[in-house]
């Protein structure tokens, strides 16, 4: 029996078939009057023709009206029918059996959906599991171990529960907004910028160089990753314009995006208990993105295979599929390979540096512990405080606090103005490293977060 494991997300929808990978193609369509095209076909045309593109129907699987009308389709579901359809016509000769692996993010609505297309495309769809599930095929011992899903629009960051050989998917929550498109976006916009200070040349001056930028974009990005310092050449109506571009600007760009990705992840690191970062292969296409995952205290990462959920599927069917042929919704799978090698002492030796002894505001120094430094527009008698001037409007009297907890610098807020780390807002309580800016205010009152060396703080006033 042949069986084809299926990966939804919407940056490639992948299908697996033994160790072999049969299709993987992105979850975008252009709508035309005399139908959509699907894949990599529709991304040739996304900045040409914008109004025609769409590529949310995966990750936001539902009835919802599409934008404008293609041959008959009405709805999210009629595209996610049209393009899973026509894959299956094309690669599904000599399949007995199909599994896929949705997102984390799915409820039930997305899933009957996902039946009623299967059903009327006449695949045998026989089993069901997550992504974060179907790609861990491994146990992390001694550590909590999160599933990090970049897809096109959207990343996923799935708690995974590793109990008696298997694994199982725990507490998930998901940033919208920051996806492949986004880091996509902020890598074409520098290297178009460069051009622009170069040449004076502005790439996103018209949609057919706009295009060109984006079908460069993975040989710039490699070419980046192999020289800290390169020059691009962009030939465009027969003139030829270069632009020196810097891994390190880049690097900075890309994090500053990953910003919000960070400080879920800081919130959920704040246990005192390491953790094994699990990230699909999308990610590691942009540089710095995977090192500033592993600059994150007590973190060890681990890069996925591309497709790794739907072949993680196609080698472990057997703990899948019912006999009786009927459909099977798993919610755990056993590991298949070998105990990944943590190395958590190394892991944490390394970040151990990173954990912030002082906050600096102006000259002033303030040493944080174990009692909470309260930071806002007014002091009590009995607290260890620092006190924003007035000139800084939308200061809550007490705003925010900074404490060392389990060995780490945590940062609680507490306003109704929100508290800034490294331009984006906190959510709750996030870790802390050196070199973070706490903003709070308007205008913006900076605190630097930095590490004392060799017992000395230049300016230590506390």
């Amino acid at each position: 029996m042949s069986v084809l494991g299926i990966e939804l997300n919407d940056y490639a929808i992948t299908g697996v078939s033994g160790d072999r990978v049969v299709f993987a193609e992105p979850g975008a369509a252009l709508l035309q009057p005399d139908g959509p095209v699907f894949g990599h076909a529709a991304r040739a045309g996304a900045r040409s023709m914008p109004s025609a593109y769409i590529d949310q129907y995966w990750r936001d699987l539902s009835e919802q009206t599409l934008p404008r009308p293609a041959a008959g389709m009405q709805s999210f579901a009629d595209l996610a029918y049209a393009q899973l359809a026509q894959l299956w016509a094309q690669h599904g000769g000599g399949i007995s059996a199909v599994l896929c692996a949705f997102p984390p993010h799915w409820g039930k609505a997305e899933l009957a959906l996902l039946l009623g297309i299967a059903q009327e495309a006449d695949i045998p769809l026989v089993g069901l599991t997550t992504i974060p599930v179907a790609a861990t095929r491994r146990h992390y011992p001694d550590c909590d171990l999160i599933h990090i899903e970049f897809a096109a629009g959207i990343v996923s960051l799935t708690e995974i529960l590793q109990n008696d050989g298997s694994s199982a998917q725990g507490q998930s929550e998901s940033i919208r907004d920051l996806g492949v498109a986004a880091l996509e976006r902020t890598s074409a916009e520098y290297f178009a910028r460069k051009f622009l200070e170069c040449s004076r040349f502005d790439p996103m001056h018209d949609a057919q160089s706009e295009q060109s930028v984006y079908d460069k974009l993975p040989d710039w990005l490699s070419l980046l990753a192999r020289s800290p310092e390169t020059e691009l050449q962009f030939d465009y109506k027969g003139n030829e314009f270069k632009a020196r571009v810097s891994l390190t600007e880049l690097e900075e760009r890309l994090r500053y995006r990953c910003q919000p990705l960070i400080q879920k992840l800081r919130a959920r690191l704040d246990t005192g208990r390491p953790a094994a970062l699990q990230i699909n292969a999308a990610a590691a296409l942009f540089p710095g993105v995977v090192e500033y995952l592993a600059d994150l205290p007590g973190c060890v990462v681990f890069v996925l295979e591309a497709g790794a959920a739907a072949r993680g599927l196609a080698l472990r069917s057997a703990h899948m599929k019912k006999s009786s042929g009927a459909l099977s919704i798993t919610e755990s799978l056993p590991w298949d390979q070998s105990v990944a090698d943590v190395s958590l002492n190394r892991a944490m030796a390394s970040s151990a540096g990173s954990v912030p002894s002082h906050v600096v505001i102006g000259s002033r120094a303030y040493k944080l512990s174990n009692q909470p430094l309260r930071i806002g527009a007014e002091s009590a008698e009995a607290d260890y405080s620092l006190v924003i001037a007035p000139r800084h409007a939308g200061v809550s009297r007490q705003h925010c606090s900074i404490e060392l907890r389990n060995g780490q610098a945590v940062l609680s807020d507490y306003s109704r103005f929100g508290t800034r780390l490294n331009g984006h807002k906190v959510e709750g309580s996030t870790i802390l490293q050196a070199g973070d800016i706490v903003g709070i205010g308007d205008p913006a009152c900076e605190l630097k977060l930095i590490a004392e060396v060799q017992n000395v703080v230049a300016g230590e006033e506390s």
